[in-house]
């Protein structure tokens, strides 16, 4: 049992970016009107994929784990006059390397530097789904967007990884873990958010999801950040396709004059 608890606190310490990010097929989603290609010392490369015309604003686009799914139709914001930029982490959809977190944040801060070239910040938009919202948060921290769109959100990254570890009876004892001690950084909403940046953000949360539950976001440290959250009857798989449309009215209320 120790080497048990033993091996998953390595695993947690130092190998965590390979659970959070795995490797997932080629690109398959809808083909890119360009496509920019960001790498970091390491060679690592995260992939800029834009669609669309910046008529009304922009969206920066920020998968979940496993990258670009059949859900992610860029037509969902062209149509309203929105160009999106959407991120390809490394190591997924096209990508090469293998996503680090020590790294991300870097390669996502060049990867706004050069959506400034189309939409300045001020009207671009970060939506981010799942562990994407988690990026896209911290990535407004410094950069100050439009306004922040995000779905099916965690609270930190401990409780993240605590849930899924509850959910499958093998892992369920590493539930006992201090998991906040054993990650390099317990990455969380209210650390990104709770800074008066002046953004926006709303949060659109599915009433049904077990990974990330809507009452875990209901607490004052993050409530205090001014994030609004609205439950949508979803699961944490469905939210995303259920929210669409009062995603696309919080972006370009976000984005009006």
């Amino acid at each position: 049992m120790a080497l048990y608890f033993a091996v998953a606190a390595y695993g947690l310490h130092f190998e965590i970016s390979r659970f959070l990010f795995p490797r997932t097929p080629a690109f398959t989603g809808s083909p890119a009107e360009a496509t920019l290609s960001i790498k970091g010392n390491s060679g690592n490369e995260l992939l800029v994929r834009r669609y669309g015309q910046a008529r009304v604003g922009c969206v920066v686009f920020f998968p979940g784990q496993h990258g670009a799914t059949a859900a992610y139709r860029p037509a969902n914001y062209t149509d309203a006059g929105l160009a999106v930029f959407a991120l390809a982490y490394p190591g997924q959809d096209g990508a090469s390397g293998r996503t680090e977190l020590a790294e991300i944040q870097g390669l996502v801060g060049h990867a706004i530097a050069a959506v400034g070239n189309t939409c300045s910040l001020n009207r671009t938009v970060f939506v981010g789904v799942s562990l994407g919202a988690m990026l896209a948060a911290y990535a407004s921290h410094s950069t100050r967007p439009a306004g922040l769109v995000l779905i099916s959100a965690a609270p930190s990254l401990s409780s993240a990884i605590r849930i899924r570890f509850r959910s499958h009876w093998a892992l369920a004892p590493l539930g006992l873990l201090p998991l906040p001690a054993l990650l390099m950084h317990d990455y969380s909403l209210a650390e990104s958010l709770r800074q008066p940046t002046g953004t926006p953000a709303v949060i659109f949360q599915g009433t049904h999801d077990e990974q990330t539950p809507i009452g875990l976001l209901r607490t004052p440290e993050i409530l205090l950040t001014g994030v609004r959250v609205t439950s949508v009857p979803g699961t944490h798989s469905t939210t995303f396709v259920l929210s669409q449309k009062a995603q696309l009215s919080a972006i370009l209320d976000m984005l009006a004059p």
